[in-house]
């Protein structure tokens, strides 16, 4: 009987004691699900911060000013109004923002569009790249301004009146028409030498441009380096630069693009001739081939006195007087230009002195006078236009 009592009594203790532990056991589960999950979660929030959605701010350009879709469509209309082929940059804003837009074919036979690094031949763009070299070799105290080209060149009738300043200027009395030799000139020496051989020297120091006072500027830089001309601006400015898609005329290498030159007529793209033997005799002055990034980081690079120095661009633009210099058209309003034309290409360079607005044109197929014409209206709209 007694033990009867006590499983009474001991049984709902049991049972009881059991409850509680079961109870006991899921609130501490769950005290610790309670304090290790927000910790884990906090952990990944200081790690990873929601996203702030970016508030999307337009523009609203100046009155009578373009914004940059406007202004593309009206250079694109501009250039294909001109049947123009080729590659261009243009920048409101420097080197930060620079956009290059192609237009027609390299080679329209196989159908190989121009693209936005292809080298173009530079014709007399590439006498601001001589200019440079030579300023350089004045910063060195190699040279002056008031060199005689009689130091390096006695041969050369009135030579000990021309002056390195009156070769980079073209008022240094010397003529020479264009003549096409009947093959390549192998050698730097070679083609110095048929400039000589083919160029006047007058004694008239009047303006007339002449690319033989540009030649003699690629021999007086081989005479004072002791090495070539080529050699001199992989020195000066192609490596400094880093530049990398710049080639000698005859030095393309053969995997890229190397566009050949048209005429249109008709309506119809005609294949032009491309003279290598002319080419050729104009070191200096149109043997580089260059593309338009490449051609706009150089000028930047002279124009913002990075390459030269500000005293040393100053000296070699004549002190930025409205005129010619060093390969370069000064003009009124703070803006420059070049521009070059040979064997049926057009480069043309046009934007402010500092580079700020710039415009490269490079064609294979055009009208040198109009395509002018194109590129200053092109400059008209990016001056016009708010920046990149």
């Amino acid at each position: 009987m007694r033990r009867v009592r006590w499983l009474i009594i001991a049984i709902p203790i049991v049972i009881i004691l059991t409850i509680a532990g079961i109870w006991g056991m899921q609130q501490s589960k769950q005290q610790a699900e309670q304090v290790t999950v927000p910790t884990k979660v906090e952990g990944a929030a200081s790690k990873v911060k929601p996203a702030k959605k970016k508030e999307v701010v337009k523009k609203t350009p100046r009155p009578g000013w373009l914004t940059q879709r406007q202004a593309i469509k009206q250079i694109d209309q501009l250039v294909n109004q001109h049947h123009i082929m080729g590659t261009l940059l243009f920048t409101t804003n420097g080197p930060k923002n620079v956009r290059v837009r192609t237009y027609g074919y390299a080679d329209a036979s196989d159908q190989v569009r121009n693209t936005a690094t292809e080298a173009y031949p530079l014709a007399s763009l590439q006498k601001a790249l001589t200019g440079a070299v030579i300023q350089h070799l004045i910063n060195e105290g190699k040279l002056s301004m008031t060199t005689p080209l009689s130091r390096f060149y006695p041969d050369i009738p009135y030579a000990n009146q021309i002056t390195i300043r009156e070769l980079l200027n073209h008022t240094s009395g010397m003529r020479m028409v264009e003549h096409t030799p009947n093959s390549v000139l192998p050698t730097e020496q070679a083609q110095i030498a048929f400039t000589i051989k083919h160029a006047l020297s007058t004694g008239n120091h009047a303006y007339a441009y002449t690319n033989a006072n540009f030649t003699l500027l690629a021999g007086v830089i081989r005479k004072v380096t002791h090495k070539s001309y080529m050699t001199a601006l992989q020195n000066v400015i192609i490596k400094p630069l880093g530049l990398k898609h710049t080639y000698a005329y005859n030095d393309i290498p053969g995997n890229v693009v190397n566009p050949a030159s048209y005429r249109l007529s008709n309506g119809e793209s005609q294949g032009a001739i491309i003279s290598k033997p002319l080419q050729s005799s104009e070191l200096g002055c149109g043997s580089l081939y260059m593309s338009v990034g490449d051609y706009y980081k150089f000028m930047y690079s002279l124009q913002s006195g990075d390459l030269l120095s500000d005293a040393g661009i100053a000296e070699l633009s004549d002190h930025f007087q409205t005129k010619y210099a060093a390969g370069i058209y000064y003009q009124k309003g703070g803006t420059i230009r070049v521009g070059g034309n040979d064997n049926a290409f057009h480069t043309y360079y046009m934007g402010t002195r500092d580079a700020r607005v710039g415009v490269v044109l490079f064609e294979n197929q055009g009208d040198f006078s109009n395509d002018n014409k194109v590129a200053n209206s092109i400059q008209s709209i990016l001056m016009k236009t708010e920046n990149f």
